[in-house]
């Protein structure tokens, strides 16, 4: 507990590294996090910390509760004095406008304010430890699990798993991952990502969740199950099917797909299916470790097409280029794009 705590205040304070904010924060979106910041909710509300009224939070003066209201509103001001008044001065102020922010919202979903981010009972030992691996822009990696499961993890993709993972088969991915699992029926493997989790026995299945608002999943071999955790509902999957799932709906469709086209990236192969502009920006950006500026109104035409291993950006940006009429200029990692 007490090292939740400190990682809470190192990161208000602005202390904590990109990489180690970026990892903080998802791990207050996993379970475990959840119940350590439900105990940490339970921590100082028992011991009841006084806060002067005239005191101020996030540049703001704290209001005068309705008699009616006191006791929740003191218990909310208490808890929000303890998680944001640390040393913010260390920090820019729209950063120390933004961790107030998120203070907030973190506390209202775990008053149950905002839905689906209430704690679960879960088991968790004290040695409960995570394991990540990371992939920055342009690279892509392939590795082992403890299990022997092998994972293909794509460009700007981080995958976490526990150090008691035989026991435990539970990963979760955000980015993009493609899973070749060692079967073992009686601990099945368990990928959660945003909303949605997938769950096998010995499968070869990709999962994209680079777009959180639209899951994208497809099986090559073996079985599937996905479970999504704002609908509730269950959708199976069979080899040469797919599914995307709308997280903020929780609709889940399933399609037919060519299993040989599952998980191309691997080999180096670059697709586009009728992606929106803002889409093939962001895939280029990941896949070539690049930054794009566009200069002009974003293209209304979806782009389509597949480029073999080891193509040049210069030549993709030509071939969208004369598609949908805009022209690129490459400056070593900068990539300027002008529309008409």
């Amino acid at each position: 507990m007490q090292k939740f705590i400190r990682n809470w205040q190192h990161f208000h304070e602005g202390k904590l590294s990109r990489k180690e904010a970026i990892e903080f924060l998802r791990f207050l979106e996993s379970d475990k996090g959840k119940v350590k910041f439900q105990e940490l909710i339970e921590k100082f509300w028992i011991e009841q910390v006084e806060i002067p009224a005239d005191k101020k939070q996030c540049g703001e003066q704290i209001p005068e509760s309705k008699p009616a209201e006191k006791t929740n509103t003191k218990r909310k001001d208490d808890f929000l004095k303890i998680v944001s008044g640390f040393k913010m001065s260390k920090i820019i102020t729209y950063f120390r406008y933004a961790a107030c922010l998120m203070a907030v919202f973190l506390i209202l979903k775990s008053l149950d304010y905002l839905p689906y981010f209430s704690a679960r009972n879960v088991n968790y030992s004290p040695e409960f430890e995570w394991i990540s691996k990371v992939n920055p822009q342009g690279i892509k990696s392939t590795f082992l699990l403890p299990d022997s499961t092998r994972v293909s993890l794509n460009a700007g993709s981080l995958l976490r798993y526990s150090k008691n993972f035989t026991e435990n088969r539970y990963v979760f991915l955000d980015g993009e991952a493609f899973f070749d699992v060692v079967e073992d029926k009686n601990n099945p493997f368990i990928v959660e990502t945003s909303a949605v989790k997938t769950k096998v026995l010995g499968t070869s299945f990709n999962i994209n969740s680079f777009y959180p608002e639209l899951i994208e999943v497809a099986l090559v071999s073996g079985a599937l199950k996905l479970m999504n955790g704002i609908s509730g509902k269950e959708l199976l999957l069979s080899p040469g099917e797919g599914s995307n799932i709308v997280s903020g709906t929780g609709e889940m469709d399933k399609f037919q797909i060519d299993p040989a086209e599952i998980g191309q990236w691997k080999q180096g192969i670059l697709r586009f299916n009728n992606d929106p502009f803002d889409k093939v920006i962001n895939k280029l950006e990941n896949w070539y470790g690049v930054e794009i500026t566009v200069i002009g109104k974003f293209p209304e035409k979806t782009c389509t097409g597949t480029f073999q291993k080891n193509t040049y950006l210069s030549n993709v940006l030509k071939v969208f280029g004369h598609a949908l009429e805009f022209s690129s200029n490459i400056n070593q990692n900068q990539v300027t794009i002008h529309t008409s």
